[in-house]
């Protein structure tokens, strides 16, 4: 219960949920919907905020894709979320089992239930994702970005098991 409302939390936070359209405009569909969901387990093994190293990262790495083409990567411990986000459309086979990822964006939020806007802190990033084939034991999933607070870094190995899959309908 409390890492979904987080999810929520950082979602709506991360995309300004709050924002309204004029009062007289055509609606327009919300293009900003989380269109699908992966769920990696394995093992965090290198967890970095602002090059401070992190302890207690969770076993378990989401990758959230947008309806806006955005794909990110979220480390997890208990306290915060470290998302590294993209444009998914920027991504490079390197080989059948390798992807590179541009990562523009750096989101570090809060991770309870006790949710403040001023508890989000996103920063412009130069940086990668590099990943392989998560159903592969060992395979790796690495981001390094680079901000004005510092290094950004998260290192995961999937367990091999298949990832899990949600898909949402995002209404046209």
């Amino acid at each position: 219960m409390r890492l979904s409302l987080a999810l929520v939390l950082l979602v709506a936070a991360a995309l300004g949920a709050d924002a309204a359209p004029p009062a007289k405009a055509p609606k327009k569909p919300e293009t900003r919907n989380i269109a699908q969901l992966v769920t990696v387990s394995g093992e965090c093994t290198r967890l970095v905020q602002a090059g401070v190293t992190v302890e207690g990262c969770k076993p378990v790495l989401m990758n959230l894709n947008y309806s806006t083409g955005v794909s990110a990567y979220w480390f997890m411990t208990e306290r915060t979320i470290l998302s590294f986000s993209g444009d998914g459309a920027r991504r490079v086979e390197q080989g059948p089992d390798t992807v590179v990822q541009a990562i523009e964006k750096v989101i570090v939020a809060a991770a309870s239930s006790a949710f403040n806007a001023d508890d989000t802190k996103e920063e412009t990033a130069i940086g990668v994702c590099r990943f392989g084939n998560p159903t592969i034991k060992g395979a790796m999933l690495k981001c390094v970005a680079h901000t004005q607070a510092g290094r950004y870094e998260g290192t995961f190995v999937p367990n091999g098991t298949p990832p899990q899959l949600e898909a949402f309908q995002v209404d046209p």
